[in-house]
């Protein structure tokens, strides 16, 4: 039986995500956004698969998935990724294909990401 993320896990992403946005205001109304995708209900999350990254995410950009990132599909582009969960064959095929999973507080402080949903 697969493990589902625990409300517990999600409310700790958006406490990271609002503690980043705290630093940085010009990315307040995105921030707002993720939260507003992150917190709703086990049914409505956002789900994405590689495939759907390779066709819309440049080279060396920066992108937040507020739900689970799944496996289908094939990466040939390196960018950093932050989501709230990944599936293991995501992982597997997102570094080999050089792509960088980082931690969504270091996207935000930064700036200049993308949401993709």
């Amino acid at each position: 039986m697969q493990r589902q993320i625990e409300k517990d896990e999600i409310t700790e992403w958006v406490q990271r995500l609002s503690k980043a946005a705290e630093s940085s205001e010009k990315n307040a109304g995105l921030v707002d956004d993720l939260v507003r995708y992150a917190t709703k209900p086990r049914r409505q999350r956002v789900i994405v698969n590689l495939n759907k990254l390779q066709k819309y995410v440049k080279d060396n950009e920066s992108i937040v998935v507020p739900g689970k990132v799944l496996g289908v599909g094939r990466v040939s582009r390196a960018f950093n990724l932050a989501a709230i969960e990944f599936s293991g064959s995501a992982v597997e095929k997102l570094k080999g294909s050089k792509c960088k999973i980082v931690d969504v507080e270091e996207i935000v402080r930064k700036g200049n990401f993308r949401i993709i949903i």
